[in-house]
């Protein structure tokens, strides 16, 4: 399972350069869904990436709990303190409480459950194709 580090180091570039991309966009509920979904993604290719040997389920339920965690936290004035003290922080910790987050966040557990299916089957299919003399 430790070959599927490189594809989710990879993609989890991908999610960071998209994520960061559409914060430079208006912030529309399209911006703001997607960004949510990409924030469970990029949270479960780090999981991913550090513990090769979880399954994909596993990966994506503690990748959702995370987001979950982090939106109940701004129940509180924890995120807004830290990020008055490091305004770039406002990327992991967010800015207000939004229930409809919960929702994005399931389907962006959903979308980390394909890449992360697609990734170990991948990977799989390359590390057992017999080797060629070319």
């Amino acid at each position: 399972m430790t070959r599927v580090r490189v594809p989710s180091i990879v993609a989890l570039a991908g999610c960071l350069a998209l994520g960061l991309g559409l914060q430079l966009l208006d912030r529309s509920p399209v911006v703001d869904v997607a960004g949510g979904m990409l924030y469970v993604c990029a949270a479960g290719l780090v999981l991913s990436a550090v513990w090769t040997g979880l399954s994909s389920p596993v990966v994506a339920l503690v990748a959702f709990a995370f987001a979950l965690a982090v939106e109940l936290l701004q129940l509180t004035a924890v995120p807004q303190t830290v990020v008055a003290a490091f305004p770039p922080a406002r990327l992991l910790f967010g800015s207000s409480f939004d229930p409809v987050d919960l929702l994005v966040y399931a389907g962006g557990a959903v979308l980390l459950l394909g890449m992360r299916l697609a990734i170990v089957r991948i990977t799989t299919r390359r590390s057992s194709a017999p080797a060629t003399d070319r």
